[in-house]
């Protein structure tokens, strides 16, 4: 290569690194909104401010089609007409906003639109003068805003975020089901997901999906149980314009054909009624569906991921649930074991609630006293993870300090202390929790580089009993 050409690709190189950072800036700035949303209407980008806007995460708007949400972006007309449009007014979570909405292509294609929002009462007159020269700007390098870079992107941040590791938890139960869901994930075929209520089966469904190659198409969710009967059909297969009264001018999409590539997860699905089941499993038989009031049938790509905290066998011979359906959405199956059985991986769970609700809240806790740790490891879960996560929650709305003490616990935990303390007399759960405050008291000096005094603060004890509980584990 000679010296001229490489010093050109140099340039060129420097060129496009410089232009993206100026894209990047210019995508997450504090005063617009942008969203990317692709060519069947779902959402691949979001930067920051307009999540704020929505009062939605990000992780709850990527992925999901735009219809699914009370903003209306008004993004049919450009999806037709493919042109750009400059400004229109939006309505939503009480504030007015300009919108304007820009079709992307890739190789003449149309792959999406992208738009951009700025809020009226904030920042609109103080930006509106800039508007050219920002969309100037804006188009330096069109190629970032294409389908397939956003693709890349969302494959590598929802695996992350949403996938395997995402499940909190190192029982040999936990570790097992994660090395299955690694088996499966590129599989095509149909997984039931089984376990009581607030066991995590939603998280399984995720790193299904999100760890295989699927991940970079849409994770579709469908409560059963959540949506009325009559209203369920056009939820799922949607319908053609005109098709009842009511119904939205142009049709509407159903989940099926949102979930096209990807995966439609049927939550509850023991509480679908028995017309639905029987058109389930037509989809499941056909790979299509079709719209209420339409014609013609339209193929589908999807995996189906159901979950259920019903015993769904039983249920078949009630006559309650087709026993072809059952078959044909039991192919694998796993059973999510409820947290009073991986009880060793409570102090894991509140770890990471705690980092959740530190940002949340703004609060800066530490852990959790051994004393209320022993608290948590007596009670048995009835509400299982979703349960232990609302009570953490709720601790440390009233913990005053760095670390959750008994006072900061709601109150039936003392009143399930009171209760075991007369009638257990286990000697494996004397067992377990001599464990935990092992483990605690470990977890606490790792983190102080084993500086006593620090660690006795984490711990919410004075140095005379940190010396004793470490002096009683061994640990000196």
């Amino acid at each position: 290569m000679s010296e001229c050409n490489h010093t050109i690709q140099n340039d060129q190189l420097k060129s496009y690194i410089q232009e993206n950072e100026l894209l990047n800036l210019l995508m997450e700035n504090p005063y617009e909104g942008f969203v990317y949303v692709d060519e069947r209407g779902i959402i691949q980008y979001v930067n920051d401010s307009f999540a704020y806007y929505t009062k939605l995460p990000k992780d709850r708007l990527i992925g999901h089609n735009v219809t699914e949400f009370r903003f209306d972006l008004e993004l049919e007309r450009v999806m037709k007409t493919q042109k750009y449009e400059l400004l229109s007014f939006l309505h939503t979570c009480n504030r007015q906003f300009i919108v304007s909405k820009k079709p992307v292509f890739r190789n003449g294609s149309f792959v999406g639109i992208c738009a951009r929002v700025i809020d009226v009462e904030e920042h609109f007159y103080g930006l509106l003068t800039q508007l050219e020269a920002v969309q100037i700007l804006f188009g330096i390098n069109q190629t970032l805003l294409e389908l397939n870079s956003y693709k890349d992107e969302f494959n590598k941040t929802h695996s992350i975020e949403l996938g395997i590791d995402n499940i909190i938890g190192t029982s040999p139960a936990i570790e097992e089901l994660k090395k299955k869901v690694l088996v499966v994930s590129n599989s095509p075929s149909s997984v039931l997901l089984t376990g009581e209520s607030g066991t995590g089966k939603e998280l399984f469904a995720k790193a299904i999906h999100f760890q295989g190659a699927r991940s970079s198409y849409p994770f579709i969710k469908v409560n059963c149980a959540a949506i009325p009967e009559n209203l369920l059909e056009a939820e799922l297969f949607g319908y053609v314009n005109g098709a009842f009264t009511g119904a939205r001018k142009g049709g509407k999409m159903g989940k099926f054909e949102l979930a096209d590539k990807g995966t439609i997860f049927l939550d509850e699905i023991g509480d679908m009624p028995m017309p639905m089941q029987a058109k389930l499993l037509r989809v499941l038989q056909e790979r299509e569906v079709e719209r209420i009031g339409g014609e013609r049938s339209i193929p589908v790509n999807i995996r189906i991921v159901s979950a259920s905290n019903k015993d769904l066998h039983s249920l078949v011979r009630e006559g309650a649930f087709r026993e072809d359906l059952y078959y044909r959405l039991n192919v694998i199956n796993f059973h999510i074991p409820p947290l009073r059985e991986r009880m060793n991986d409570i102090p894991h769970i509140v770890d990471y609630a705690i980092n959740r609700f530190n940002e949340k809240l703004g609060r800066n806790v530490t852990g959790i006293s051994p004393s209320s740790m022993e608290l948590l490891l007596n009670y048995d879960w009835p509400g299982n993870i979703r349960e232990l996560i609302n009570v953490i929650e709720a601790s440390m709305n009233f913990c005053r300090s760095t670390v959750i003490t008994q006072q900061d616990l709601p109150y039936f935990f003392e009143c399930n202390e009171i209760k075991k303390s007369v009638v257990d007399t286990n000697d494996n759960l004397h067992a377990k929790i001599e464990n935990i405050e092992k483990m605690q008291l470990l977890t606490a000096l790792k983190k102080s580089n084993g500086k006593r005094k620090h660690a006795a603060v984490l711990l919410g004890v004075s140095k005379t009993t940190l010396f004793r509980l470490m002096k009683k584990h061994n640990l000196l």
